[in-house]
């Protein structure tokens, strides 16, 4: 019974679609037109994807273009984990694998450089990412290095290139001419913190390892600092056994790569405090220690932010009156906050704001007709100075009959030796400024 009513079930909904071809066509719309390669299904479809893979994109531009403005503004951005974690943050359900961002499946390359959306790479399924593992990292019996082992694998495009990246920089690069085979690379590294590999090929991905518990040849105290100063000082200690030191150099760079061993110059002894200053931005201390025995070792600290740059000052002047203008003036500072505008006209200071505003005007009432030079002063809360000189103008400097209101108070004729004499008027403005005009100059 129940066999038979399936049957009946599935003969009537058979029915049904036989029937809505049939009134389809007898209404002049033929199964090409509905089922064709440019048919009204396809299309439905085709445009359907082509919103969907729109509206993916779009989401991910609006946060690179929120990180763009981040790169310029805080100094802790870096195009990888920073970049990955704002990315996870301010898009729900994304996929990060290498430099692809996967939104509702739909995957698109990533310019980490910039950053900047790029090319549309196809629906996640479709795509043939390099298989990347990193082992857990084994600390050495000296504590002062420690290994882990990459793997990687793409057997189709084959791998052109592994990086290891610390921190938003290139620490080593390994080149390969399209392997297709696996690969197996033991690293060593030196110093604590998080490593990212990343694996290319015809696409990328990346995989994250941190290494902890590694004690420096060198130990800094203290050991980075985020906080942006005009300058830091730091302790060395070196804890010597049976090595000596035999000597120690250093240099303050912006760079985690190693710098060649030619390239230290100055020098220092066990425990002498160093100091770094007359810089900006993120800096590593870095010493070259070399033991009686000959023995080098390079050990880097961690991130010291410095500050000793003013904020960039941009300045415009607007004329009010025949007697006054005005100063419109922006300031940014990447590193500190904005504390103070002052103004100057002919060298004497006219005005002064204490504020962490980004912007601010003033009106000087100068009192006559001229050109005085101005310069606007921008403080940070560092006391650096940022500055801008500009040369202003009164209204009067764009003055025509026909835009100011005047008076003629005197007409006289004047003429000098035997040349053509011409009439000089005498004007007053409605500002109560005096001035003259010759006729020759109209």
């Amino acid at each position: 019974m129940k066999k038979r009513m399936k049957a009946k079930e599935g003969i009537t909904l058979i029915a049904l679609v036989v029937t809505v071809v049939v009134l389809l066509v007898l209404a002049g719309v033929s199964i090409t037109v509905l089922f064709g390669d440019h048919g009204i299904f396809k299309t439905t479809e085709k445009a359907t994807k082509e919103f969907q893979i729109a509206h993916a994109r779009e989401k991910i531009e609006v946060t690179l273009g929120h990180a763009q403005i981040l790169k310029h503004t805080d100094g802790k951005y870096n195009q990888n984990n920073y970049l990955n974690d704002l990315m996870k943050k301010e898009i729900s359900n994304i996929k990060i694998k290498g430099d692809a961002a996967i939104v509702d499946n739909y995957a698109f390359n990533i310019d980490r450089s910039v950053p900047k959306i790029g090319e549309y790479l196809g629906k996640e399924e479709e795509l043939i990412f390099p298989e990347v593992l990193i082992s857990e990292p084994i600390l050495e019996a000296d504590y002062r290095t420690a290994k882990f082992t990459i793997t990687a694998k793409e057997e189709k495009n084959g791998i052109s290139k592994i990086e290891i990246w610390q921190q938003g920089q290139i620490i080593d690069t390994f080149e390969y001419s399209n392997v297709k085979t696996k690969i197996e690379k033991e690293y060593t590294a030196k110093r604590n913190g998080i490593y990212t590999v990343k694996v290319h090929s015809k696409l990328t991905n990346s995989d994250s390892k941190e290494v902890q518990g590694l004690v420096m040849a060198v130990e800094f105290s203290p050991n980075g600092n985020e906080t942006y100063k005009k300058e830091h000082q730091v302790k060395i200690m070196v804890k010597e056994d049976v090595e000596k030191v035999k000597s120690l150099k250093y240099q303050w760079t912006k760079e985690l790569t190693q710098p060649n061993e030619n390239t230290f110059i100055k020098e220092c002894t066990n425990n002498s405090v160093i100091t770094g200053n007359e810089i900006t931005g993120t800096y590593y201390l870095w010493i070259l220690l070399e033991t009686e025995s000959n023995k080098k070792n390079l050990c880097c600290s961690e991130a010291f932010n410095f500050d000793n740059e003013g904020p960039q000052v941009k300045v415009n002047s607007n004329p009010e009156t025949e007697t006054s203008f005005t100063l419109e003036t922006s300031a940014t500072d990447k590193y500190s906050k904005i504390v103070k505008y002052e103004f100057f006209v002919d060298g004497k200071s006219v005005k002064e704001y204490n504020t962490n505003e980004e912007s601010k005007s003033f009106t000087v009432e100068y009192g006559k007709m001229g050109e005085p030079e101005c310069e606007v002063k921008v403080t940070d809360e560092l006391g650096n100075v940022g500055t801008n000189l500009i040369k202003c103008r009164t209204q009067l400097h764009f003055w025509n009959k026909s835009n100011i209101k005047t008076k003629t108070v005197k007409e006289e004729r004047v003429s000098i030796g035997l040349g053509p004499s011409y009439d000089r008027l005498h004007y007053i403005t409605s500002s109560n400024v005096y001035f003259e005009q010759d006729t020759r100059a109209l």
